[in-house]
């Protein structure tokens, strides 16, 4: 099985744990607990007989919003394959944030895939801040729901792809 370690950057409370909760463990828990440090669980993406490609286990880590930018000053960024950038779309500042670290992700590990999450879209009718996010690839930000689930397995399994692809 290849294996791939995938960093969840963003603010705190923009849903980068309940993210990971819904997709490792099916579930939302609207009972909000701040990560402190970091949190590390791993994620299945199934093999695509279509593609010929066998499973790939993402180590996914989970990392305390109050890193900011600093994140990358840490051992924890150190043999990251990708990372998962998420907002909060009722909070435009953390949309901003995201934006920051997306770009700070791509300057730090050139050639290394990210996905934007832009989550809550359950909450808000008009996503995130189109001249923000519009800054970003137009194929790495995915909209998403960590209540409902919508977007969150097709997400993860997009950046798994192109992790084995790349062989990252």
């Amino acid at each position: 099985m290849f294996t791939a370690k995938v960093m969840l950057l963003g603010d705190m409370g923009v849903g980068k744990t309940s993210i990971m909760y819904r997709l490792v463990h099916d579930r939302f828990d609207g009972e909000y607990k701040s990560t402190l440090g970091v949190e590390v669980l791993s994620y299945d993406v199934p093999a695509d007989p279509a593609r010929g490609d066998g499973a790939t286990r993402l180590v996914l880590w989970d990392t305390d919003g109050d890193f900011g930018m600093r994140i990358f000053d840490t051992v924890y960024v150190t043999g990251a394959s990708a990372a998962i950038v998420v907002s909060d779309v009722t909070r435009p500042q953390t949309v901003a944030r995201m934006v920051e670290l997306a770009r700070s992700f791509e300057a730090r590990f050139p050639g290394r895939p990210y996905r934007a999450l832009v989550n809550k879209i359950d909450l808000a009718e008009a996503p995130g801040s189109a001249e923000q996010i519009g800054q970003l690839a137009r194929s790495s930000v995915k909209f998403v729901s960590a209540k409902s689930g919508a977007g969150v397995i097709e997400a993860f399994a997009e950046l798994a792809e192109t992790i084995r692809r790349r062989q990252l």
